[in-house]
């Protein structure tokens, strides 16, 4: 890990120290997969890929509810840099900077009940995305319909796991050198909501592509946060793929605004 995550980290840590106190009556947000929040989200993450490439991007987000059931959001990389080392004598260094595809969903989430179990709630949603990258490298480069389902699992207020299948395909034919994209995910997440407003996720991704079978990968994070007042929380993650699009692993610093 670079001086400059290492600072990120250490930063966290203090700021984690410095907010226990006050945040000992503050309940989590933004934990349980089957609640629709409004809240404005920066993600920053940094991805070290092979052959000592890698890639940095800035995210925001914003999730808006239309009612319990529904909401909606959408996620723009306003800044993508994608750095590869030059591969041989006579090659140069590829350093591509600019922004990324851009994101739009709508989801629709119903409890199904309660149980000793505890509560179940099912959801659907549908994912459009936009070729707005300015670099191939920072973007797919064709317009998708992507579409999921997930079935949440609260075994109580401290405790959720949730169950994701989705499906991730070119909605149009694909241009003069562009490759199709037909992927599915299979995903299970972890969460835990911890005292003194904090909380962790386990998260694991199965990926497969159907145009291209042989390329297969997993991806594995683990992620801490908190609340750091009644309206705002921030995390870290780390996160690793391993199998045909493995790399040297990832960390996430996220913040959470709530509306």
């Amino acid at each position: 890990m670079s001086m400059r995550w290492r600072r990120f980290v250490s930063f966290f840590a203090v700021v984690v120290l410095c907010h226990q106190a006050q945040a000992d009556e503050i309940k989590a947000r933004g934990v349980n997969p089957a609640e629709n929040d409004t809240r404005f989200d920066v993600i920053l993450k940094h991805n070290w890929l092979r052959g000592g490439a890698g890639i940095f991007t800035t995210t925001l987000k914003f999730d808006y509810r239309l009612t319990q059931e529904i909401g909606v959001n959408i996620e723009f990389p306003v800044l993508g840099h994608f750095r590869a080392p030059s591969p041989g004598p006579g090659l140069r260094e590829l350093n591509d900077t600019g922004v990324g595809d851009v994101f739009t969903r709508i989801r629709y989430i119903a409890p199904l009940g309660t149980s000793v179990l505890g509560s179940t709630s099912f959801g659907v949603a549908a994912e459009a995305v936009l070729p707005t990258a300015s670099q191939p490298t920072l973007g797919g480069g064709v317009y998708q319909f992507n579409t999921s389902a997930l079935i949440v699992q609260a075994w109580s207020p401290t405790l959720i796991t949730a169950f994701v299948a989705k499906a991730a395909q070119s909605a149009v034919a694909e241009r003069s050198g562009v490759p199709r994209i037909q992927e599915n995910t299979i995903r299970i997440v972890q969460a835990f909501v911890l005292p003194r407003g904090m909380f962790a996720t386990l998260d694991g991704k199965y990926n497969w592509e159907t145009v291209n079978r042989r390329d297969v990968w997993w991806e594995a994070a683990a992620e801490f946060g908190m609340m750091l007042d009644a309206r705002s929380a921030a995390s870290v993650s780390l996160s690793r793929k391993w199998g045909d699009r493995a790399d040297r692993g990832a960390v996430t610093v996220g913040y959470k605004r709530f509306f």
